[in-house]
């Protein structure tokens, strides 16, 4: 049976894959059919891959959160950062007013609570305990 770190890090792999081929078959390829000037471009083409690198590393240190020594601290900062990104798809649809227009923060969000299902708590001190 595979570990939950596992599974889950196997799930936020096959995200950051489809944000890099999926993104740059649809966005990145209408965006380059347009007038915007190379400069722009080039710099949008680099952040999105930034970010399509960035969720495999996440994918990448989920996977690997049982051989870390302080594997909740290191989930707290996964957490917050699939977090963040979430809270800015979400509010960056409702400025649009529409919750589903990009309904990435859905997915990250879940990338989240994922992350922090999976993470090992055999390490974990219970307050109070002495051991």
């Amino acid at each position: 049976m595979l570990a939950r770190t596992t599974i889950v890090g196997l799930i936020g792999g096959a995200t950051a894959l489809i944000h890099g081929v999926g993104g740059q078959l649809t966005g990145i390829q209408a965006m380059n059919q347009t007038s915007l000037a190379a400069s722009p471009r080039l710099e949008l083409l680099a952040t999105w891959h930034m970010i399509t690198i960035h969720l495999g590393y996440l994918a990448y240190q989920v996977w690997r959160l049982e051989q870390h020594p302080q594997p909740l601290d290191q989930a707290r900062l996964i957490v917050g950062q699939y977090l963040a990104y979430s809270l800015l798809w979400l509010g960056l649809n409702l400025l649009a007013g529409q919750l589903w227009l990009a309904p990435q923060w859905l997915l990250l969000a879940a990338l989240a609570g994922l992350t922090w299902w999976a993470t090992p708590r055999k390490n974990q001190r219970i307050q109070g305990v002495h051991q």
